[in-house]
């Protein structure tokens, strides 16, 4: 009898401390990446992995309800592992919040690029539960990995998550300025929310960075064709001629171009 109502009152300060937490997680700013000095880089880390416990906060309240509501019935091995498993979880978040945000506690490349590479092969698999925890542990001790916030960025894609995705890839930005396939993950945000223009602007960084890139290419007059930007997709044109004269898309490239920039003069012609 002691150890019964000693689980209900565990389950019960459990229950509010989770409360706690989300009611004061759902008071936090968006991520602001308007600098990257160390404070900033550590409260963008935090930031992510709280919105992450946000999510499945409710969730685990309603888990933790239901087991509560089976203690009352019989002290069952699932009631106390429910218990373990909220409390081990609550532990683990309040570790992360005071975690170093300097590399203090990095742990060695070997692991890192474990730890990605199984990220990467559970996204592959569309395991993409496993494949976040993966990519927030990087972040939590390398909170300026690069790739893992990339990755952790086309996970939110994949999973249409957009507002989380485009805010995720513009902070890797800010991390790394110059690099393509950031702009290319950040226009595929913009392709697959529907705002083409957008996409075409980041498609036009990439290919300032990665002129010679038939991929690249492709992808720029692709999209300046989808919203019907004549200039852009002459521009890629003439790039993907220079880069790959053999190209066996330009044919059509060209003949779509010619349809696009017809409408453009019939369209204008009113106003003349």
């Amino acid at each position: 009898m002691w150890l019964f109502f000693s689980l209900l009152i565990l389950i019960g300060s459990l229950l509010t401390m989770t409360l706690v937490i989300v009611l004061k997680i759902s008071q936090l700013r968006m991520i602001d990446a308007a600098s990257i000095p160390t404070e900033r880089v550590k409260r963008i880390k935090e930031q992510i992995i709280l919105q992450k416990f946000e999510r499945i906060g409710a969730q685990k309240i309603g888990v933790a309800a239901k087991v509560a509501r089976q203690a009352v019935t019989s002290v069952s091995k699932t009631g106390r592992r429910a218990v373990q498993k909220l409390y081990a979880m609550e532990q683990y978040y309040q570790k992360l919040k005071h975690t170093a945000p300097d590399g203090a506690h990095a742990i060695n490349p070997e692991t890192v690029k474990r730890l990605l590479d199984e990220a990467d092969d559970l996204v592959r698999q569309e395991e993409y539960i496993p494949a976040e925890k993966r990519y927030i542990e990087i972040i939590s001790h390398n909170p300026k990995h690069v790739k893992a916030y990339e990755g952790l960025g086309n996970l939110y894609l994949l999973n249409k998550q957009y507002s989380q995705a485009r805010e995720t890839l513009l902070f890797t930005l800010r991390l790394s300025p110059e690099d393509p396939s950031v702009y290319m993950s950040l226009s595929e945000v913009e392709q697959d929310d529907g705002n083409e223009h957008k996409a075409t602007e980041y498609l036009r960084k990439v290919v300032a960075l990665r002129p010679t890139s038939p991929k690249f290419l492709d992808r720029y007059i692709e999209s300046a064709l989808a919203s019907q930007s004549s200039e852009d997709a002459q521009k890629g044109l003439a790039l993907l001629k220079e880069a790959n004269p053999e190209n066996q898309k330009i044919p059509e490239f060209e003949e779509r171009i010619k349809e696009l920039t017809g409408e453009s003069s019939q369209q204008e012609a009113p106003l003349i």
